[in-house]
This record gives structure tokens, C-alpha cells and sequence, in this order.
């Protein structure tokens, strides 16, 4: 008979013991999300603050077309062939239009790692978001700047 009147007491006990675990639980999510709303966020703001990146980032290429040589040593080395060269459109005699396709370079960085004539460099400049993907196909005109057009959505102009 005492047996019984344990037991019974054991689960009467376990009950109220799950319920102020429980109740325990409630009350730290509610002072964590307390803490979190007087607090300021750390995030960026995406499309108006540039975010930091450090100098060793491997963004966007530019090609300074007075360096180059024509040499195709950064075609020769880009294992996606995202390079290529458009002798064609030429200024003076040793000199090639690169032609980059961004949706299909990974940012390896060996074909500014083969160019011996510091005419491929890497910038800082991450986004790379455009309209189309026939946009992210960059010739000769605006692989030499960083410039770019102000992408349009939604009624919202962004950088």
C-alpha cells in the first residue's frame, strides 16, 4: 500500500516539475528576445551601404588595355572559360578586347595570377547583380571601368 501512494506522489511530482521546466523555458526566450529588441542590429543595409571587404577580395576583374599584350595566357588559364579574346576589335596592333562571362567565371584568380603584364586585376566589387543574364556578359567597354548602371526594380533605382 505504500507502494502505490509513492508512486502516485512521484508522478504528481513529475507533472509540476515538467510544468515550471517548462515554464523556465517560456521566461529565457522572452528575456532573450527582450534583450534582442533593445539592441541595435548588426546588419547592412544592403542595397544602400556598401559593405567592407577586405584587399585581398576576388570581386569583379578590370583589364587596363594599355598593359595587355595579346598573349592569352588568362584564356589559356581560366578552367570555366569565362575568357575570351575578340582580336577583331583591336585599338593598335598587340592589343585584345576581353570578353567576360560571369555566369561562368567561379573567381579563382588564375587568370590574373598568368597575366605577367599587370593588365588583369581584381577589384573589390562583389555585386554583380543585373537585369539579364546577357547583362553579365562584360565586353571591352566596361571591363576597363568600374562604372556601372544603376539597376532599376520595382520602381527603385539601386547604385
Amino acid at each position: 500500500m505504500s507502494r502505490d501512494w509513492h508512486s502516485c506522489w512521484e508522478s504528481e511530482v513529475d507533472e509540476r516539475m515538467g510544468f515550471f521546466s517548462t515554464l523556465g523555458d517560456i521566461f529565457r526566450v522572452l528575456r532573450h528576445t527582450f534583450r534582442q529588441t533593445m539592441t541595435r542590429p548588426f546588419t547592412y543595409f544592403y542595397p544602400f551601404e556598401d559593405r567592407y571587404y577586405p584587399d585581398t577580395t576576388r570581386g569583379r576583374h578590370i583589364h587596363i588595355r594599355k598593359n595587355c599584350t595579346a598573349c592569352a595566357q588568362c584564356v589559356k588559364a581560366c578552367p570555366t572559360i569565362a575568357i575570351r579574346i575578340d582580336k577583331q576589335d583591336r585599338m593598335y596592333e598587340k592589343d585584345a578586347a576581353l570578353h567576360f562571362d560571369y555566369t561562368r567565371c567561379i573567381f579563382c584568380g588564375l587568370c590574373v595570377q598568368a597575366c605577367k603584364f599587370n593588365a588583369l586585376f581584381h577589384t573589390k566589387i562583389v555585386d554583380l547583380s543585373e537585369e539579364t543574364r546577357e547583362d553579365l556578359q562584360y565586353g571591352p567597354d566596361r571591363m576597363g571601368t568600374l562604372e556601372r548602371k544603376p539597376l532599376k526594380w520595382r520602381g527603385r533605382t539601386f547604385r
